[in-house]
């Protein structure tokens, strides 16, 4: 044997020997304590429990007041808003309003060429003079007898005819001056001076933003509850102060598709700082100052039949069935299955079994 040769088996022999050494500690010491701990582990935790039972974490059932409610996204709408259109055909003469500004009810906005109707008025009131006096001198002559009662009507006919023409009239001139229905704000302009309007044309848009509507829809659990007449608050983005609407109206169908109902609540906007269209975070407490029973979230346990908790009763745990309400952050509502004072617990669920003894560490 050459001396490259013994220097390699020097070297292989002690590799060798290392390999072995690691093998045996990782396979079969390592296995044979992981399985000794195991052992151990659940021997310790069967002695405990035939000492004093699983240890777990209670929490005695109490009321607190209830405050039933709900946050939703709504929308502020205009109490009144029309577009103002011309009833009549005609060409724009006076344009007596600026975009963006307050007018009050009955201001005249746009003014219609009414030369036309005002010369056919002046000529239906020269005929009813003449009319009125040939119907004076028919009474006189009738009163003597000296005319028939038949020619005296048609006179009479001929003055009524032509007082509702007058009428007629008035009503049209009237037309062709377009007014505000309502105190509001006026919107973008539609129209010129000079323009010929045919009826039903848009002119511009009037809004009541003094006078507004929060619209919010809401689940159809609380149909039952009398909301006519309550209060609801409502923060809008950019104001740090949240405002307050009455409830006047509470639309009678259930939305099939979302199963809500509309609520309405009107707010007056007197410093004009909101403007409709822009969307309201609503928050409505339909029931207030009542206690019920609430527990942890953590305590509730979901299975197929829907929703149960674990009690302890006689040192034992015991599953019961509940029925839940509202939900907050931390706590939940119990309707039934909970008692004032029961012992509910909140930790160790998945090791419980109906009938094991268990023992509160808190």
């Amino acid at each position: 044997m050459n001396r490259k040769s013994k220097l390699l088996l020097y070297i292989s022999i002690p590799i060798f020997f290392g390999v072995s050494i690691f093998l045996f500690n990782r396979f079969v010491l390592n296995g044979s304590t992981v399985k000794n701990v195991q052992q151990i582990e659940h021997s310790q935790s069967t002695q405990r429990r035939e000492r004093g039972g699983l240890p777990v974490s209670i929490y005695v059932a109490q009321k607190e007041l209830k405050d039933d409610g709900f946050v939703r996204l709504g929308n502020l709408l205009p109490r009144e808003k029309v577009d103002v259109v011309s009833e009549l055909s005609g060409r724009v003469t006076e344009i007596n309003f600026k975009e963006g500004e307050f007018v009050k009810k009955g201001h005249l906005l746009v003014k219609l060429d009414d030369q036309e109707l005002q010369v056919q008025l002046n000529r239906a009131n020269y005929q009813l003079l003449l009319v009125s006096q040939r119907l004076e001198r028919q009474k006189i002559l009738l009163e003597k007898d000296a005319v028939s009662r038949e020619d005296f009507d048609k006179v009479l006919t001929d003055y009524n005819v032509l007082t509702q023409d007058i009428e007629q009239l008035k009503i049209r001139i009237e037309k062709m001056h377009i007014r505000a229905p309502f105190n509001g704000v006026v919107g973008l302009r539609d129209v010129s001076i000079g323009a010929f309007l045919q009826p039903n044309s848009k002119i511009t848009t009037l809004v009541d933003i003094e006078n507004l509507i929060v619209e919010v829809s809401i689940p159809e659990k609380y149909l039952s509850n009398s909301l006519t007449g309550s209060k609801l608050n409502f923060s809008v983005e950019g104001y740090v102060d949240d405002f307050y609407a009455n409830i006047y109206a509470v639309d009678p169908m259930v939305d099939t598709r979302t199963r809500t109902i509309t609520v309405r609540a009107s707010y007056i906007n007197r410093n004009l700082n909101l403007r409709p269209g822009m969307s309201a975070r609503v928050s409505l407490r339909v029931v207030a100052d009542q206690e019920s029973i609430y527990i942890p979230n953590q305590a509730i346990v979901p299975d197929v039949k829907g929703r149960s908790v674990w009690l302890v009763k006689n040192s034992k745990a015991v599953s019961v069935p509940v029925k839940i309400g509202n939900r907050s952050a931390d706590m939940i509502e119990i309707v039934s299955g909970v008692e004032l004072g029961d012992s509910v617990i909140t930790t160790g669920l998945l090791q419980l079994r109906n009938g094991i003894v268990v023992n509160p560490i808190n």
